[in-house]
């Protein structure tokens, strides 16, 4: 008697994805590569399996998950983790629907810089809309985002901030999509949870100072050496008085009082992009070696939220 060579049978719960012809997914990679789409369907794709645990054990929900196993496995162990995990307990990974493809089509899903493996998992995450009173809720730091347009580093800056209790923030005009792909990979998908409002910066400004914070913009130190800048620990200097390793120094106070603000939103943007029509606010520098022109955004960014911690 003879038996089929494919003896392993993949659950109902889980619909086969065969080709990137299938409308399930198509629809999932245009998530992935159209911001339109993903905002008009309000959601987005997470990759793996811990942050997909993440997400949930914060409370998401999803759309859909996926698992990633060859077309015709012939014994459950052709299956491995982290795919097995969801085929296994679907009841731990609750969503409405379920798939399982090949890596092929994953790949094409997700996008071949995800570099998936042959056992990826994927879901399909709503994205949350955070309200106005989340977002300011016992908070006395905000983060602004300003022109920021490369994902990598909007998404470093998001987990750091979320790594330094900077909860909640404002993206502002031109900076990327903080549900783009490469944000979310960058960020762990914290991006998802980072709680924020867009606006464009003349608003952003209105909604800040309405709010009770001082907009502080990360900025060089100011060109002339001769210029006056102020530390909470070491009072005012001289730009040339000031070495590198001293911490962070604030300038352009336009009379008002030399003090740390008892509520302080930080505004971020492109070292080559610059923060747009905010001359007359309060600049925050980082004293750098004469050799080195300026720090990339994510890490002066970083930087500067975490010697602010020490003073707020």
């Amino acid at each position: 008697m003879s038996t089929s060579p494919f003896q392993y049978h993949i659950p109902q719960l889980f619909k086969r994805l065969a080709n990137q012809h299938n409308a399930t997914v198509k629809h999932l990679i245009s998530l992935r590569e159209k911001k339109k789409y993903r905002l008009d369907h309000q959601s987005v794709i997470i990759q793996g399996a811990k942050t997909i645990k993440e997400l949930r054990d914060k409370g998401f929900h999803f759309n859909s998950i996926a698992i990633t196993a060859k077309k015709n496995p012939n014994v459950e162990s052709d299956i491995k983790y982290p795919s097995i995990d969801v085929l296994k307990h679907p009841d731990s990974f609750p969503a409405e629907a379920y798939y399982v493809t090949d890596v092929d089509v994953t790949r094409r899903i997700l996008g071949t810089s995800s570099r998936p493996s042959n056992h990826e998992v994927f879901a399909e995450v709503p994205i949350p809309d955070y309200s106005e009173e989340e977002l300011l809720k016992e908070k006395d730091r905000l983060l602004v985002f300003d022109g920021i347009s490369d994902p990598g580093n909007l998404g470093t800056l998001i987990r750091t901030a979320s790594a330094l209790g900077w909860e909640s923030g404002l993206v502002a005009s031109q900076s990327c999509d903080l549900y783009n792909d490469k944000t979310l990979r960058a960020s762990r998908a914290l991006s998802l949870s980072w709680k924020h409002k867009e606006l464009d910066m003349v608003d952003a400004i209105k909604f800040l100072k309405s709010n009770g914070f001082t907009p502080v913009i990360a900025d060089m130190m100011p060109a002339n050496p001769s210029s006056e800048i102020w530390s909470p620990e070491q009072g005012t200097k001289t730009k040339m008085e000031v070495k590198p390793g001293t911490g962070i120094w604030f300038w352009n106070f336009n009379q008002q009082p030399k003090k740390m603000p008892k509520k302080l939103a930080l505004i971020l943007s492109s070292e080559h992009h610059g923060v747009n029509e905010l001359n007359e606010e309060i600049r925050v520098s980082i004293p750098m070696s004469s050799n080195v022109e300026s720090l990339n955004v994510a890490n002066a960014g970083s930087i500067i939220m975490n010697e602010l911690n020490r003073y707020l």
